[in-house]
């Protein structure tokens, strides 16, 4: 194992299906759910936001991920255009999941100015994921 990212941990009372990335694949363009945009590269689409990114790392075999969308559409709605959500299948995409150590799905991460500021492992509510994106875009209105 190596280190592990401050900030970086599952989130009391998270699930998760504990594990990351199966496959080892190729990487090529990220398809970003929430609009099916198509971007050259990952840090492409991250440099072009101008609102902070929370990104969710999933697989379409993972419960917990599946039980995140509706929490995470939810997020959307209250967050509205101050953050873009994106998806990204760890199953079509191992190489990202890889670069941003994704040992478990899901894993939200969220990038400010193209970068990683912080994550959650694990499943978890609306309400408190909220909470936790209001702390980092303080400021930022």
């Amino acid at each position: 194992g190596g280190r592990r990212a401050a900030g970086r941990g599952a989130a009391a009372g998270a699930s998760s299906c504990g594990r990351g990335p199966r496959a080892a694949g190729r990487g090529g363009r990220a398809a970003a759910a929430a609009g099916k945009q198509q971007f050259d590269s990952f840090e492409g689409m991250l440099e072009a936001s101008e609102v902070p990114v929370l990104v969710d790392f999933y697989a379409k075999w993972c419960g917990p991920c599946q039980m995140m969308q509706k929490e995470l559409d939810a997020v959307g709605k209250r967050m509205g255009s101050r953050l873009k959500v994106v998806k990204i299948d760890t199953e079509k995409y191992p190489k990202i999941a890889t670069r941003f150590e994704v040992g478990a799905l899901p894993t939200l991460v969220l990038f400010v100015g193209g970068k990683p500021v912080d994550r959650v492992e694990g499943a978890l509510e609306a309400q408190p994921l909220v909470q936790r994106l209001e702390y980092f875009l303080a400021g930022r209105q």
